[in-house]
């Protein structure tokens, strides 16, 4: 009886490890890459918001122990550049008297990512937009917060988009 649940729990083990299923936020293979993230260039008026974006990017990129980040782009493989182009806050939604209950956050970005010793560019992506609802408020404090935590968010997608590719096609190992 016990021999016949331990065959059972051994076949279980063996076809669910080859149901092919991986993480895809853990890098495959075993290639380690150094990158030179940079703090992005803000054309906007809204202050440290290439501090959020720098710093979403920097803990997205320390979850794999494959991507090594550098100070510099001397000491590495790849450096990331990326410009703040655009922040819009428009009103989506309205309530009594056309005053607006909901807006949105909309953030236009570019981003490059190039080979540092031949200056070739990898990866580029020019004018991505993404955008975040929040609520509006009357109080200046909520709603100026309420639009920085929708910010916050759209640092958070784009800094996880470069992070998943740099894992699925630049930590692909080599042919």
């Amino acid at each position: 009886m016990n021999s016949s649940k331990l065959i059972v729990a051994v076949l279980l083990a063996v076809v669910l490890s080859g149901c092919g299923y991986h993480n895809p936020y853990l890098a495959q293979g075993n290639r380690q890459i150094t990158i030179a993230p940079t703090m992005w260039t803000n054309r906007t008026t809204e202050l440290g918001l290439d501090n959020t974006l720098f710093q979403a990017q920097s803990d997205w990129l320390r979850k794999s122990p494959l991507i090594t980040m550098r100070e510099t782009a001397a000491g590495a493989d790849y450096e990331l550049t990326g410009t703040i182009d655009r922040v819009t806050f428009p009103e989506i939604s309205f309530g009594t008297f056309r005053e607006g209950t909901e807006g949105r956050a909309e953030l236009t970005v570019s981003f490059t990512l190039k080979e540092t010793k031949s200056g070739q560019i990898v990866w580029e992506r020019p004018n991505a937009t993404r955008s975040e609802a929040f609520y509006m408020s009357q109080d200046p404090i909520r709603l100026q917060s309420n639009r920085k935590a929708a910010l916050k968010e759209i640092a958070d997608d784009f800094a996880e988009e470069i992070y998943l590719h740099l894992i699925t096609t630049m930590m692909r190992p080599a042919p």
